[in-house]
């Protein structure tokens, strides 16, 4: 019993440590796609003014 609940603890605990990088990768990925599609737009504008 005991040892059960120390897997299942550990299945929650990695769930949740995966859960967490999954969700800060996905933002850190959406600020550098930001970031991305800023540099992107400014881009053409030096191109073309140049």
């Amino acid at each position: 019993m005991n040892d059960s609940w120390v897997y299942h603890h550990f299945i929650n605990t990695f769930l949740f440590s995966l859960t967490m990088f999954g969700v800060a990768f996905c933002v850190l990925g959406v600020l550098l796609y930001m970031l991305w599609k800023e540099k992107q737009k400014e881009g053409p504008k030096e191109n073309k003014s140049s």
